[in-house]
Parts: C-alpha cells; structure tokens; sequence
C-alpha cells in the first residue's frame, strides 16, 4: 500500500506539472506579461485602465498584486468570476464584502441592472477610492452603493493592518500577518453588522454574498443571524482556511458548523466555475478555498 501511494502521488505530481508550466510561462513570456513587468520595474506608480471581462474596464497599478492577474488574465480567479456571472440574474441584491478594486462590484452591478442593486464594502482607504473610481469609470453609479465599513459582528470601531502599496488586499481585522509584503501601519475603521445594515437600509431580500475579509468571515456572518435564519437566506461565495482564521482564534471547521447550523450546504467550485460539487471540511491548513455556500441543493442553484 506504501508503494501504490508514494507511486499515486508520483504520477498526480506528473499530470499537474504541464499545467504548472503552462502557468509559469503564462504569466513570464506573454505580452501583457511582459508589458507588465516592464511598468512594475519602470513605472510601478503609473495607472493603466484596463479590460475587465472585456465589457467592463478597471484602473489597475502595476504594483498591485490583483492588479497583475486581471491585467493578464482578464479577471482575478477565473473559477469564482464565472460562477458569479452565472449565477447572477436582473433585479437581484448583491453584497460585496471585501470589495478591494470592485471586481465583483462592477459584474454584480451590470448583471442586476437598474432593478437591483450591490452594496459594496471595503474599509481600505485606498482601495475605497478605486472602487469609486472604477464604478464612476463604467457609469454604473446608480445601481452601487459603496459602504468605506468593515463587516463585523459589533457596531463600532476596529484595527485594520494597513499593508504596503499593492498589497493592500491582505489588509486584515485579524493579528496575524498575512504575506510576506510589510505592514505599515493600522487604521481604525468603522464596524458594522449585516443584520443592522439590513434593517438601517430598509432592505427586503439579499440574494447573493460574495465575501473574501481575509479570516474576518466568522464575524461577519455572527453579526448576520437574522439574513441567514431566512428562508430566501442569501447564497454565499466566501474562502475559508486556517491560514486566514488563525489570527482571529478559530479553525475554518467553525466556520464550516456556524454555516451548517443554519441549513447551509457547502460545495466547491469546478475549474472553470460552471459546476459545483459536494465540499468536504479544509484539513490544510497552509492554504484558503474558495466555497459556495447554500441552503439549497446543488441542481437548484
């Protein structure tokens, strides 16, 4: 039996590593890649406006480590963005948690249209303003409202690590540091709970929670009890991982328990997003998922 796995994991690692190459290259030797490391070395302050998806645009900083992958790619993690776009209908409410530049932000506002909305938020301030940025870049104002909170599970105030220029993403309520790029500084922002936002807002239904706060999801959806004991409760696309939840003294199994007790099911999203599958508890704790979490079966979603 130790010789068939040893010779198992052998061949996984061969069969992986075409695709591993093909990604090297990718993102090396491929013009906008090229184009791209020459801006990061020369001109790493300088704004390019950029294709998202190819419909919408997005300004984007060559130093910024999001910013890379939807320069070259087209989006950032091509899995969860085709999930959304199709899930995603007109009229429907979405709620941004962890906006970063308005990825999400932008499809959700050109999916709902004018009979829905997306309420975004992301407590960086410099993130906040390219997110107002880019949503005034694609005229799509009038179907965003843009929130500069941190979704908690208390009203008030919190520490948000403030990392250094392009790494703003991994900013964090949590203690830990989060990459190997430096913090600089904290800044203390407002804290607010779904729940209250809900209610304040005068909000009837929420179809969709895309979630990505780095390890703060727990909190967030402890002061969301109320939208998850729902019914019509809200899908929710989030990352769990331990490497994310250490720094706020709970394991991505929590997580996983918090959710299933209100009726949630969680899959996993195929490689191109366009099906999902039965998830199992993470037990690495070195790396983060991306989950689908539902009350309703799979072949309804």
């Amino acid at each position: 039996m130790a010789v068939q796995g040893i010779y198992m994991r052998t061949m996984s690692k061969i069969r992986r590593a075409p695709n591993a190459l093909r990604t090297r290259l990718r993102y090396r030797w491929q013009p906008k890649a090229l184009v791209w490391a020459y801006m990061r070395k020369y001109h790493p302050d300088k704004p390019l406006i950029t294709a998202l998806d190819q419909d919408l645009r997005v300004r984007v900083y060559p130093k910024d480590i999001i910013g890379r992958y939807i320069y070259i790619d087209g989006v950032f993690e091509r899995e969860c963005w085709n999930f959304v776009k199709g899930f995603l209908r007109p009229d429907m409410v979405l709620f941004d948690v962890g906006a970063n530049l308005g990825q999400y932000t932008l499809l959700g506002a050109r999916c709902v249209g004018r009979g829905g909305r997306v309420h975004s938020f992301e407590p960086n301030e410099r993130m906040f303003h390219e997110l107002e940025f880019n949503v005034a870049l694609n005229g799509l104002s009038e179907m965003c409202v843009l929130n500069r909170f941190a979704v908690s599970d208390t009203i008030g105030t919190a520490k948000l690590s403030r990392y250094e220029e392009g790494a703003e993403v991994f900013g964090s309520l949590g203690t830990h540091k989060r990459c190997e790029a430096n913090i600089v500084g904290y800044e203390e922002v407002p804290t607010v709970r779904l729940d209250d936002y809900v209610e304040e807002h005068g909000i009837d239904h929420v179809d969709f929670i895309k979630m990505d706060i780095e390890g703060a999801e727990l909190l967030a959806l402890r002061g969301a009890e109320r939208l998850l004991s729902r019914d019509d409760a809200p899908k929710i696309l989030l990352e769990i991982g331990d490497v994310n939840s250490i720094g706020f003294g709970y394991r991505s199994r929590d997580l996983w328990d918090y959710l299933a007790n209100f009726g949630y099911r969680m899959y996993s999203l195929g490689p191109r997003g366009e099906s999902l599958r039965d998830a199992q508890p993470p037990t690495d704790s070195h790396r983060a998922t991306n989950l689908v979490a539902s009350k309703q079966e799979r072949g309804r979603l």
